[in-house]
């Protein structure tokens, strides 16, 4: 079996939910966090404030990425 790709990618962590991918040959990092329902859920769950800009969730980018 012949490998295709192999993705080279690092996660840097912000505070809050916060996270940006730096895949390799890309100039622009992708952005990750949570927002909308997503984020009132995790307050609720721990019965505080999540501040900071709102990003789309990993679980956005999976389903942008199938449905293609």
């Amino acid at each position: 079996m012949t490998v295709a790709h192999t993705s080279h990618i690092r996660i840097e962590k912000h505070e809050g939910p916060h996270r940006t991918a730096h895949v390799e040959d890309f100039a622009e990092p992708i952005h990750f966090g949570i927002h909308g329902g997503i984020k009132h859920f995790y307050q609720e769950k721990y019965g505080r404030e999540i501040s900071g800009p709102e990003y789309p969730a990993t679980l956005d980018h999976v389903i942008a990425g199938v449905g293609g």
